[in-house]
């Protein structure tokens, strides 16, 4: 394997036409953290594997209680995640051009805890875990890099969470079940 890092940039095109989709796929990839020390080849590995979708506006995506298996980039347009609980939708955040959504579905199966419909129309760049997985255990050297920064995303939005909720809660003994660690 050669040394080359996410930083590095891909080869253009020699005819001088359009870009190639793999192209597009690698810099949307490596522009991730969960890629930022991770080797070209592995992350060209990873485009080639993505696959592209688009979705009309008001097309869900996916929906609450379906099984999770991808993860989302968002190339073009802008997604809602949202919950619905007892008949009401409560909307959680939209996400435009590089919102990344749904990664911990890469490493562990579980069904969406929410769903997520493009406000607008909508390309999104999809990660299956099956193909993440397989190139996960090609290269175990990079295995835990990976693993360590999902986790570090996952820590860090959980955080930013929290403090929204602390913000909205005016009875702050509310806090004692939400804080609950099993």
């Amino acid at each position: 394997m050669n040394s080359f890092r996410a930083t590095d940039k891909p080869s253009e095109p020699e005819n001088g036409g359009e870009r190639s989709e793999l192209v597009e796929n690698l810099e949307a990839l490596r522009r991730l953290p969960i890629f930022s020390d991770i080797p070209f080849e592995i992350i060209r590995l990873y485009a080639y594997t993505a696959k592209r979708r688009h979705f009309r506006q008001g097309e869900v995506i996916f929906r609450q209680g379906e099984r999770a298996s991808r993860a989302y980039l968002v190339l073009s347009g802008r997604i809602q995640l949202f919950m619905e609980k007892e008949g009401k939708r409560f909307d959680l955040q939209a996400l435009d051009h590089r919102g990344f959504f749904g990664y911990m579905s890469l490493l562990s199966p579980f069904e969406w805890p929410l769903s997520s419909q493009a406000l607008a129309d909508s390309e999104v760049l999809m990660l299956e875990r099956e193909s993440f997985r397989k190139i996960l255990t090609r290269y175990p050297e990079q295995c835990l890099l990976i693993v360590e920064k999902l986790v570090q995303m996952r820590m860090r939005r959980m955080t930013e969470h929290m403090h929204i909720l602390m913000d909205h809660i005016e009875d702050k003994g509310q806090l004692t079940d939400v804080y609950r660690i099993e």
